[in-house]
């Protein structure tokens, strides 16, 4: 079973204070309302290191600093449509070499998800006729009657 969380330094030193008035792992674990095991662990790491302190791990330290994260989303979220290459080139430019899925994974810890920009279908021709002849009969209608429509959406054509 995975971990699901950390203690606080203040249930840990608790821990360790009570294992120090000589009071057992269980007993412990049942004033506090953790598992034995728990206990134990906190108790053997603080045998070993003299301390609660959390501990460094293990792994690779980040490709990205923290300056440059907050380029990558201040960039993304000026301009959705920018797509990881030009992210890519322009931590080049800065000076860090990454890869496309270090920006993707990067953008996810950030909270921007990815997504496809949806396809509007094109306009077929008798669309555009019927556009057109209701933009020539309307053409000299006055500013007032604009102001009360609904505009559903606006296309190019």
């Amino acid at each position: 079973m995975a971990k699901t969380k950390e203690l606080s330094k203040d249930t840990r030193n608790k821990i360790v204070d009570l294992h120090q008035a000589g009071k057992t792992e269980s007993a412990i674990g049942k004033q506090l309302g953790l598992k034995k095991s728990t206990v134990g662990a906190i108790i053997r790491k603080w045998k070993t290191y003299k301390t609660t302190d959390n501990l460094p791990r293990s792994g690779a330290p980040r490709k990205i600093s923290p300056r440059g994260v907050k380029m990558i989303t201040r960039t993304v979220s000026k301009n959705p449509r920018t797509t990881r290459g030009d992210l890519v080139n322009d931590l080049q430019r800065a000076g860090t070499k990454v890869t496309k899925p270090t920006i993707s994974n990067t953008l996810r810890r950030q909270g921007l998800k990815s997504c496809s920009a949806r396809r509007v279908p094109l306009l077929k021709p008798v669309h555009v006729q019927a556009r057109l002849k209701f933009a020539r009969v309307h053409l000299d209608d006055p500013e007032e009657d604009w102001e009360n429509v609904i505009w559903s959406d606006e296309t190019k054509i």
